[in-house]
């Protein structure tokens, strides 16, 4: 306040002396209105409109004083020095409000320009962030230093984490509210900006920015460019961590691969030997009955053994290289009589029911792999069911796809194990020791779909029983 009345009182004092300087100086008046309007313009450039006001009525007032008729008064008697009067207050008034715009446009282009260099300098520092540490505590500290706000909060709602930076204490629960409530909000007074981080509809976390700091300089749109920025860095960190882990994935997958390779190798011969063995001391009549059931019940194993070791071994192939798919036009009559066929060793005292509601009762695929997946969708429904009960393998047609389903009672996927199942070596707790696996078959299933771009999935009730659905999409070949 003691500012502006003192810039109040140079205005109102400085023209009057410089009018005067130029009238006793043998100035005329053309020459005395010019440096009153110079006068007026540097005022209102420098201290504003309102001064560069009070300086114009005073030009008039010393113009008028010092060289209308009579002099030394503030009476006019022409009344074209009333209307001169007139004229050179409204120009400088034009002038003074000219030189006040100037001078804000020039403070706006400036504070413009600084805010997009904040701006550029905290994307630029975002893309440098190091991916291997905490991005959500690295975003906090670069916002807080490069805009010089007193507290920065970040929730990021899929990690379900809190960071934070500045010298303020901000509440986890007002931040966090944020984001459930869905409301950005803009608190000039206390200079308190709320922000919920999106990509595009999806909400990814919140944002919270004070800044009562001189150098601060934020407002609205600045905040709603950092949000941006924080949202994108947010999902550039999952994206990295999502990529680490499937590396990771990959690897480990790889490693276990190339030592079941190598066991499923190893197991061959020394299990071909019992096979053989066990398949001689059958033949031979001697035997007792004890110890053929006992020869048998070693053979049985041995051939079960054998086919764990050629799954494992099929299983390793489709890992070490890339699934190339075979097409073909298979009958589905002669697809279903080799179901029937394996039935007795894949299903053991489960019957099999096969139904074909499609039109044409054909499919293009690779026969190879499509035997492959439905038994490995046969043995698991066989495996989990109840003693005895029936399997059904049922081929439906749509206008999109040819599907199979595979369902089974007695069985019950949890909604939160259906996705799981098929990740390789998974297996839903309690089964491990309800029955033998290896955790792969359903792992082969969804391979062998993805290589015919087809997809597989299931559907399970506590009553009505577990299915699994294995879907080819229509490819037209020629016959």
């Amino acid at each position: 306040m003691t500012r502006r009345l003192l810039q109040i009182a140079v205005a109102i004092f400085l023209i009057p002396l410089l009018t005067g300087a130029v009238f006793f100086g043998h100035g005329k008046l053309l020459t005395a209105g010019l440096f009153d309007l110079v006068a007026v313009i540097l005022i209102g450039f420098l201290w504003g409109f309102v001064k560069a006001g009070v300086a114009s009525i005073v030009a008039v007032a010393s113009l008028d004083y010092f060289y209308m008729a009579p002099i030394f008064s503030l009476y006019q008697d022409d009344p074209q020095d009333w209307i001169s009067s007139a004229m050179f207050l409204v120009i400088a008034l034009a002038a003074g409000h000219f030189a006040n715009e100037i001078k804000r446009k020039a403070i706006e282009t400036e504070s413009e320009q600084k805010r997009l260099e904040r701006l550029y300098l905290t994307s630029r520092d975002i893309i440098m962030l190091d991916r291997s540490g905490e991005v959500g505590a690295q975003l906090t500290k670069l916002i807080a230093d490069t805009f010089h706000v007193d507290a920065v909060a970040l929730w990021d709602a899929r990690e379900v984490r809190m960071d934070k930076a500045g010298k303020d204490i901000v509440s986890d629960d007002e931040v966090r509210a944020t984001y459930f409530r869905g409301l950005s909000d803009n608190d000039l007074a206390s200079c308190k900006f709320k922000r919920v981080l999106k990509l595009g509809t999806r909400a990814v976390g919140a944002l919270y920015i004070a800044g009562s700091s001189p150098h601060s300089n934020l407002d609205s749109r600045s905040v709603d460019a950092i949000a941006s920025l924080s949202a994108i860095a947010l999902e550039r960190a999952h994206s990295f961590a999502a990529e680490s882990y499937a590396e990771a994935a990959k690897r480990s997958e790889q490693l276990r691969s190339t030592v079941l390779d190598g066991l499923a190798h190893a197991f061959k011969t020394p299990l071909a030997t019992i096979q053989s063995a066990s398949l001689g001391l059958l033949e031979i009549s001697r035997l007792q009955e004890p110890e053929k059931e006992l020869v048998s019940l070693i053979d049985q194993q041995a051939t079960r053994l054998a086919q764990l070791t050629n799954q494992l071994l099929r299983t390793a192939e489709l890992d070490q290289r890339e699934l190339k798919v075979v097409y073909e036009r298979i009958h589905l009559y002669q697809l279903f009589r080799y179901f029937r066929a394996e039935a007795t060793h894949t299903l053991a005292d489960h019957s099999l029911r096969i139904i074909d509601e499609t039109q044409d009762s054909r499919v293009w695929a690779d026969i190879r792999l499509l035997k492959m997946a439905l038994l490995q969708l046969l043995d698991n429904a066989a495996k989990y069911s109840s003693p005895r009960s029936p399997i059904t393998l049922r081929a439906t047609s749509t206008d999109a796809e040819v599907v199979f389903s595979v369902q089974n009672e007695g069985s019950y996927v949890a909604p939160e194990e259906k996705s799981r199942i098929f990740e390789r070596f998974y297996r839903s707790p309690g089964s491990q020791h309800r029955v033998s696996g290896t955790g792969i078959g359903l792992s082969v299933a969804k391979r062998i779909a993805e290589a015919h771009s087809g997809r597989v999935w299931v559907e399970s009730d506590s009553e009505k029983g577990t299915t699994f659905t294995f879907a080819l999409p229509h490819i037209r070949k020629d016959s």
